[in-house]
């Protein structure tokens, strides 16, 4: 039997499982903390690079505010800019757009730049409620990493493309036993979700080299196989984002921390296995979920609806690299960017 960790105590209960014959050769852990280590190595590399403080002119565009400011090259981001320009503009710009480019809020900026903020409440909202669904994948994978007890090696696959229509976000997994959970065990990765989010952890981005982004994932075959993907193409950076101690490979913007999140409203809504595009004799998880923004308030009655949809599997994105807007692979924009 497997065991799944309650959320909100040390305590651990056993969950429906049974147990496979394949055995972990390293924990959790132990990968998640090699893996920390060759990021916060790589990030310290890349801050030492910055040998003097040089000066970037930004114009801020909006509708309110407009302004100019003297920022630091490759050390202030979006968020620096919205700290001068007040607590409304942290706490609701989910994304910005640098010279025309979508902007991670902790992303450096690196020239003279003309930038604006996404707000859920703007008129176009679209590229900012794509950077929340992106996030709350990620948010789903750091949960799941963390979800079982030590010795059971979770190897995170990928965040799926999954339609905005389809009304739901997805994870998928591959742990070494079969599992079909119950609904309270899925009530309890919801509050692990909790945690997170009540931590108001940031959603760290990190540019990194194919060879770095190997090190880092060489425990994870999936991750490896997605490299050596993106090499295939051509692009000769990866761009990575954690949160907590939790890595993964995704293109971006995402949220800036989880207090974006609405803390009761991000639900694990479901579970199902689908093919296993590396191992054709195995099968991966695929978790799916639904949530909403912390600017929105809705009605259980209204919440219901939503979350009867979310219940739905989909079998969407099965194999990466084969969808065209791959939701979250780095995508021919990227390439053709770089």
């Amino acid at each position: 039997m497997r065991l799944i960790r309650l959320s909100e105590s040390v305590i651990r209960r056993t969950c429906r499982c049974f147990s496979s014959d394949q055995t972990a050769v390293s924990s959790t852990i132990s990968v998640t903390q090699k893996q920390n280590e060759v990021f916060d190595r790589e990030k310290e590399r890349q801050l030492s690079l910055v040998k003097a403080i040089e000066k970037v002119h930004v114009k801020h565009l909006g509708p309110e505010d407009e302004c100019s400011l003297m920022m630091n090259k490759y050390l202030s981001t979006p968020y620096h800019v919205a700290m001068h320009l007040g607590e409304p503009y942290c706490k609701h710009s989910g994304i910005a757009v640098v010279n025309g480019s979508l902007w991670h809020m902790l992303q450096p900026l690196q020239e003279d730049s003309e930038l604006s903020f996404v707000r859920f409440k703007d008129d176009k909202p679209f590229e900012v409620n794509k950077a929340f669904w992106r996030s709350c994948s990620h948010l789903m994978g750091a949960v799941l990493q963390k979800a079982f007890k030590e010795e059971v090696l979770v190897e995170p696959v990928r965040t799926p493309f999954i339609p905005l229509s389809a009304g739901c976000f997805a994870y998928d997994v591959n742990i070494p036993f079969k599992w079909e959970p119950t609904r309270e065990e899925l009530v309890i990765l919801s509050r692990e979700a909790y945690v997170i989010m009540k931590s108001k952890a940031n959603f760290e981005r990190l540019e990194v080299r194919p060879d770095v982004a190997m090190e880092i994932f060489e425990d994870n075959v999936y991750k490896k196989h997605f490299v050596e993907q993106l090499q295939g193409k051509g692009l000769n950076r990866v761009t990575l984002f954690r949160l907590g101690d939790f890595i993964d490979i995704s293109r971006g913007p995402m949220m800036t921390n989880t207090d974006f999140f609405s803390p009761h409203r991000f639900v694990f809504t479901c579970v199902h296995s689908i093919d296993d595009y590396l191992r054709p004799k195995n099968k991966l998880l695929r978790f799916q979920g639904v949530a909403l923004p912390a600017d929105f308030d809705t009605h259980h009655t209204t919440w219901d609806p939503i979350l009867q949809r979310a219940k739905k599997p989909v079998h969407h994105d099965l194999v990466p690299f084969q969808t065209k807007d791959d939701g979250d692979a780095q995508t021919d924009r990227q390439i053709e960017e770089s």
